[in-house]
């Protein structure tokens, strides 16, 4: 690894980490801003859901298009409209329609990262390199929602909620600014452009995949259960156990470094016992996460060890089924990272979304929907592993 040039990767977390931080440091203000705005606890997770059904969708355009256009210039302009998003959310606070509305638009610039993230590590590393780096755009994509809420937090606490949206606001201009000086283009070829006939079948292609939907479904498992976790901590800690909005934002610090022990662990192990049994060890980890939270009494220390065993096992499984999942297709990065994230955005917003209208409330609740996901992210590693391009793809990497 003495060679492996770190620049794309560093610029690459970095433009992961809006879209995710823009997830995790709301949630601890969302009690708050339905407090304000007279709001009911589902009202106010649409700023969750709308934010991620738009941050999902978008995708579908802004992978294609760089594949065609290039990486830089789709990356700034998605950050533009998302900055756009924010500033009305910000100046229109006092009326929810309108936050609701920035949110969505947010979201609609935002999906631009998710895909350009992906797309350019997939463009400037191989092999080993390639599982090198894709870990640490991992561990930043799923990091960033979970330690956000420390931040989000004291924020909130002591500057109130409308803060929170406003660091977003500069945090975001300033990484564009950033991106606009020291980003260069990382796709070597561009595609010719497609119509929407030839996008949506090469779209309904990927879909029949057995590798696409084994190795992409295990992310969209995956983050749902980051997504319902980091929606229903902050009522389950500050509601039921009686926390403030700072000590939960203390207390959130431990799934954070959850993740980051399961990256590192994947980082360490997977070299020696390789991409397919780490790949199956998430799994199992999910399922003691989900027991603890059935099992447990409702106490600080039991729901954050859940919640930290949840978060390693996702330290593990994201970057191997990612880099799994790009290896096959070169060029195509930008779309299949597309359809990728788009579909784990939408399924991890409708399926968030319409567990909580069920009425999701209880640790336990949780715990039963991780050992279920336990079971789903199994089936799927072991699906994709076993089909011809997920063999092809474990030996790429392993070599």
């Amino acid at each position: 690894m003495a060679n492996f040039n770190w620049k794309p990767l560093l610029l690459a977390c970095l433009i992961v980490s809006i879209g995710q931080l823009s997830l995790g440091l709301v949630f601890p203000a969302l009690p708050a801003v339905a407090d304000s705005l007279q709001l009911s606890s589902e009202q106010v997770q649409l700023l969750v859901s709308g934010y991620l059904f738009s941050f999902g969708t978008s995708q579908l355009v802004y992978g294609p298009l760089s594949d065609v256009h290039g990486r830089r210039p789709v990356l700034l302009a998605g950050l533009l409209i998302a900055v756009s998003g924010l500033a009305v959310a910000v100046l229109c606070a006092d009326s929810f329609h309108w936050l609701l509305l920035g949110r969505v638009i947010q979201g609609v610039g935002a999906g631009s990262v998710a895909v350009l993230a992906r797309a350019t590590i997939r463009d400037s590393y191989q092999r080993q390199d390639l599982v090198k780096a894709m870990t640490w755009v991992a561990i930043v994509a799923a990091f960033t929602p979970i330690m956000a809420p420390v931040v989000g937090g004291i924020v909130n606490h002591h500057f109130g909620w409308l803060a929170v949206f406003a660091i977003l606001l500069g945090y975001i201009a300033i990484v564009w600014l950033l991106l606009l000086v020291c980003f260069t283009e990382t796709l070597s070829a561009t595609q010719a452009p497609q119509s929407v006939g030839q996008l949506a079948k090469s779209y309904l292609s990927l879909l029949q995949e057995q590798h696409f939907l084994s190795f992409a479904g295990i992310g969209w498992v995956n983050f749902s259960l980051v997504v319902l976790s980091i929606s229903m901590m902050p009522f389950i800690m500050q509601v039921q156990i009686g926390m403030s909005s700072e000590r939960y934002a203390l207390w959130a610090m431990g799934p954070a470094f959850g993740l980051l022990c399961g990256g590192l662990v994947c980082q360490r192990l997977r070299p020696r016992l390789g991409t397919q049994k780490m790949l199956m060890l998430s799994p199992l980890l999910h399922l003691v996460a989900g027991s603890v939270l059935i099992a447990a009494p409702l106490s600080p220390i039991w729901m954050v060890s859940g919640h930290f065993l949840m978060a390693m096992a996702n330290g593990i499984a994201f970057p191997c089924a990612q880099s799994l999942l790009l290896v096959p297709y070169g060029n195509k990065a930008g779309t299949v990272s597309a359809l990728s994230g788009a579909c784990q955005m939408v399924f991890a917003s409708l399926l968030s979304n319409g567990l909580l209208k069920l009425g999701i409330s209880q640790a336990w609740h949780l715990g039963g929907i991780m050992v279920i996901g336990a079971g789903l992210g199994l089936l799927l590693a072991m699906l994709g592993t076993m089909s011809e391009s997920g063999r092809r793809a474990v030996a790429t990497l392993n070599g």
